[in-house]
């Protein structure tokens, strides 16, 4: 994973107007808003933040709400599905429905030890999301035990096709508690358009 990814100015389906920059063969499957994103490693806790979440092909996208960036560490992460482990939803009597899950970082990342996040649901329920996360995260499983042993995994190469994405979109089960917009048609983004300096990462990873 990685804080401070590239992101773009584009129309998202319930309003964000900043989604990740995508690469080639990414779709994004669903849009959530109204999340706060919690993360804590081996040393240090970062202060919960308010912002919108993003399901892809690909990984996870939490994208800070623009009135939180005076408080927040961050202003956009990324969770790549690969290196998502011991998820598990939290429904307390009292409380916001959450995911809790750890997440393998790249190198020169600003974390020590385990890295744990919670995604905490603020509004509407998860009967949407949560089935749409536990098959994208058994896609994901599926492609890394086809990968031979040794070989290094790229996070960034598509392992499921845009077929497969959209038949779930259309079949997904729509909970009207949850506030979660599934994609049916993708957003156009720009390919000129240039992340700030701020965002900009490399892709070219050696390790995760």
């Amino acid at each position: 994973m990685a804080v401070n990814i590239p992101l773009v100015e584009a129309a998202g389906v319930s309003g964000a107007s900043r989604l990740p920059q995508s690469y080639p063969g990414e779709m994004i499957v669903l849009e959530r808003s109204g999340v706060e994103c919690e993360m804590v490693d081996a040393v240090s806790k970062w202060k919960s933040v308010k912002g919108v979440m993003f399901l892809t092909s690909l990984r996870l996208v939490f994208v800070v709400d623009v009135k939180e960036l005076a408080k927040s560490r961050y202003e956009s992460v990324e969770f790549p599905l690969q290196g998502v482990w011991d998820e598990e939803l939290k429904q307390p009597i009292f409380g916001c429905n959450h995911i809790k899950f750890t997440s393998q970082f790249y190198d020169g990342q600003p974390f020590e030890g385990t890295l744990v996040i919670k995604m905490y649901f603020t509004r509407g329920g998860v009967g949407t999301f949560v089935p749409a996360l536990n098959w994208a995260l058994t896609q994901a499983r599926r492609a890394l035990q086809r990968v031979p042993q040794m070989q290094p995994v790229n996070p960034d190469l598509p392992f499921m096709s845009s077929s497969d994405v959209t038949s779930m979109q259309s079949s997904a089960f729509v909970d009207p508690s949850d506030v979660t917009v599934i994609y049916t048609t993708q957003p156009v983004m720009e390919r000129s358009a240039q992340p700030s300096s701020r965002t900009l990462r490399r892709r070219n990873v050696g390790s995760s």
